[in-house]
């Protein structure tokens, strides 16, 4: 017990009694179960809400209406001020709002203690809404539970960890009643009986039941299939009792209608008991064979009941080794040999009583709440460690050097190796001409600058644009490259007027800038727009005010707030309705420009975007999650977890740290530097990007791996991160004014 005492507050979250539904009747088990083994825990329960009231009991703490995305942001921030130890969810895809339940992402995001996840569904193949719930429901999870081993392999074959995954059985309640005595008691004494119980709905098979019952009831007069259960709350409500009265009906129309009897409600415990030791066969006749769970099979099975059932995933792992019988899906004639078999053959069914019941010796509630107790144990708050700081490495250019030539930087690469098939561009060279400027003490800088500005140079056409794409035999490959290019470029030139040390190449950018201003005046791209706010702030910061530069200033921002003003929302305070590509651009250049023209509403707006992005960004323990760039990520949605790229870690870095330099809150350079730490191993994968014996940086992080290529995009935001954030740590008070 003293392991379990670091265990002090715990809150299951998914649906609860009295709402009618397996997962509410699991939730409310489990918590009772908790308290049996561990009576001085504190268990709160978060209640999903469907629409109707419901009179829950003391423990449930709050409920979360199911379609209303900013429930689950105010949901989160309450179970945080709870201060549980461990949160457990009950997950199953329907019972959450948002495409495959995606609103529930929003809330474990946001949550300070670890979560243990229950899977009560678990295919083996998922739709791609389905697949991207579970890859970050996996992610942002300690553990997962399920409760059938082929739960587990399916989870191993698609990628889980197979020590992330807890097997524990679906817990089940004993029952001590006397078969006899409840027959009576049910008016059935001398009866037969056959039990099916569970909410009725049209996936149960209960058609094909009771068409068996013609082959079964002539030899056995006093037959009864008991039903017992109310109709799924959700068919209901869209038609009645329809389905019931069509199973009426059906049983009439086959001359078993006395055979059958329906007891429509949702039982309590004491009245379930009281069914289930009535019961001579429990029968589960299911069409869904993807199944995975069974909560109604696994209360049957472990108080020793003789079991046939369809082949359902959960059914085929509970019945083996003769616990049970298995018939084939929608055949009623084999289920009608089978019943009758059984019920003329009592030992049979003796025997069969009696491997059930020591099989689930383990599968009662407090078995089953120890189980859970003791995963909370290990994964806890109280002894989840903080992942030990890499240590921020030393600046070198020498692979950013390796990826270049007499004309400039190589785009690409293979493993290493210059990929001379894909060229040259300017928005590369842009970067590592910023990035030489920043690195004058490297002894790869000077050249790396000169090779740079000389492709810049050469970039500037007549009409004060730059193309971006050459191909390796130096031809140009359009006439006028992308905005981000344009203002990427001019961004570059305004740091290298600026800061080169070289005097002659201070002049050639200065020179450079003046006929590059051109390319920066027609930008219609947000992002591209927030670059150029970068480049007209650090310019009046330092050369002073220029009215047709400053209007441009204005126009940019102003367009920056209007689609913040557009498209945000309490739970969504961002400039657009998804996240893309260097997602912290856009408050990033908003926040200089507000910085160096004295507008603090600027920079309030900025520094609250920013702030938010970095909430989305946040993974496990706090840790830096970039959005994927696999897809667009729109709100509700799953996030993408992967083709996570080095420069989303450059463009959070050099935001945070203009953040740092408007307000002096040091914890935007903790944020800055957990950036950095996903590209030295704090990741996913657990793998660093950063390859310390070339000096280059990995392209990103896929499903299953590192992208082993070390392009200049990717090596160049590893370095110009590591830069400036060393710049910042050595003269703290200076503020940064650079960024891509």
């Amino acid at each position: 017990m003293g392991e379990l005492m670091t265990i002090r507050r715990v809150l299951l979250l998914g649906n609860h009694t009295p709402r009618q539904c397996g997962i509410a009747t699991f939730t409310a088990d489990l918590a009772d179960a908790l308290l049996t083994v561990h009576p001085e825990l504190e268990v709160f329960i978060a209640a999903m809400d469907d629409g109707h009231h419901y009179a829950y009991p003391e423990r449930v703490a709050l409920t979360i209406p199911q379609h209303d995305p900013d429930a689950y942001i105010h949901a989160a921030q309450a179970i945080n001020d709870l201060n549980v130890d461990v949160v457990c969810v009950q997950h199953e895809f329907g019972i959450y709002g948002g495409s495959a339940g995606s609103y529930l992402l929003t809330l474990l995001r946001a949550l300070e203690a670890p979560i243990i996840t229950t899977l009560h569904t678990v295919l083996e193949t998922y739709s791609p809404e389905q697949r991207a719930v579970i890859e970050e429901l996996a992610a942002l999870s300690e553990r997962l539970v399920v409760m059938s081993t082929r739960a587990l392999d399916f989870l191993t074959a698609q990628g889980i960890p197979a020590g992330k995954v807890d097997f524990i059985h679906h817990g089940m309640p004993r029952l001590a009643f006397d078969r006899d005595v409840e027959k009576a008691n049910l008016g059935l004494a001398g009866h037969e009986v056959i039990l099916t119980f569970g909410l009725l709905s049209p996936n149960k098979g209960l058609e094909t039941a009771i068409r068996a019952l013609p082959g079964v009831v002539p030899g056995h007069p006093h037959l009864t299939y008991l039903i017992l259960g109310a109709t799924h709350p959700h068919l209901r409500e869209r038609e009645g009792e329809a389905y019931r009265e069509g199973l009426v009906e059906l049983a009439a129309s086959l001359g078993v209608a006395a055979h059958v009897r329906f007891e429509n409600r949702f039982a309590t415990l004491d009245e379930l008991g009281r069914y289930i030791a009535a019961a001579d066969i429990y029968l589960t006749p299911y069409l869904n064979r993807e199944q995975i769970t069974s909560g109604t099979l696994a209360y049957a099975l472990g108080n020793g009941k003789a079991v046939v059932s369809t082949p359902y995933w959960h059914a085929e792992e509970l019945l083996a080794d003769g616990r049970g019988v298995l018939v084939p899906f929608r055949d009623a004639v084999t289920l009608g040999q089978e019943l009758r078999d059984l019920l003329d053959k009592p030992a049979r069914r003796a025997e069969l009583e009696a491997r059930a019941r020591a099989y689930g010796e383990g599968m009662t509630w407090p078995a089953i709440g120890a189980q859970y107790l003791q995963v909370f144990a290990e994964t806890g708050r109280a002894v989840i460690l903080t992942q030990p700081q890499p240590a921020l490495p030393e600046v070198t250019l020498r692979h950013v050097a390796a990826l270049s030539d007499g004309t400039g930087v190589f785009q690409h690469a293979t493993f290493t190796l210059p990929n001379p098939h894909e060229g040259y561009t300017t928005d590369d060279n842009a970067r590592a001409l910023t990035l030489a400027a920043a690195c004058p003490d490297d002894p790869h800088a000077p050249l790396l600058a000169r090779r740079a500005l000389t492709f810049l140079h050469g970039a500037l056409g007549p009409d004060g644009h730059f193309r971006n794409f050459m191909s390796y035999d130096r031809h140009w490959l359009e006439a006028r490259g992308a905005e981000n290019a344009q203002a990427r470029a001019v961004r570059a030139l305004v740091t290298a007027a600026r800061t080169l040390t070289d005097p002659g190449l201070r002049g050639a950018a200065r020179e450079l800038l003046i006929h590059a201003w051109p390319a920066i005046q027609s930008l219609e791209s947000p992002r591209a727009q927030a670059l150029a706010l970068m480049a007209l702030a650090e310019q009046h910061h330092h050369a002073g005010p220029h009215a047709e530069r400053d209007e441009l200033a204005h126009r940019y921002a102003a367009n920056l707030r209007r689609l913040h003003a557009e498209h945000a929302t309490p739970g969504w305070l961002w400039f657009e309705p998804y996240l893309s590509y260097s997602n912290a651009k856009l408050p990033h250049g908003l926040l200089a420009y507000g910085r160096v023209y004295g507008r603090p509403g600027d920079v309030a707006l900025a520094l609250d975007a920013l702030r938010w992005l970095e909430g989305v960004q946040t993974g496990p323990h706090g840790s830096f999650w970039p959005v994927g760039n696999e897809r667009v990520y729109r709100r509700g949605e799953a996030r993408p977890l992967w083709d996570g790229q080095p420069i989303e870690v450059y463009a959070t870095v050099a935001a945070d740290l203009e953040a740092y330099a408007a307000t002096g809150d040091e914890s935007w350079l903790d944020l800055a530097r957990r950036a950095v730490n996903w590209l030295l191993g704090v990741n996913p994968l657990r793998q660093p990007l950063l390859n310390p014996e070339s000096g280059g940086c990995r392209d990103g992080l896929h499903r299953d791996r590192v992208n082993m290529n070390e392009g200049a995009e990717s090596t160049l935001a590893l370095w110009q991160s590591v830069a400036d954030l060393r710049a910042v740590q050595a003269t703290p008070s200076a503020g940064t004014l650079t960024g891509d």
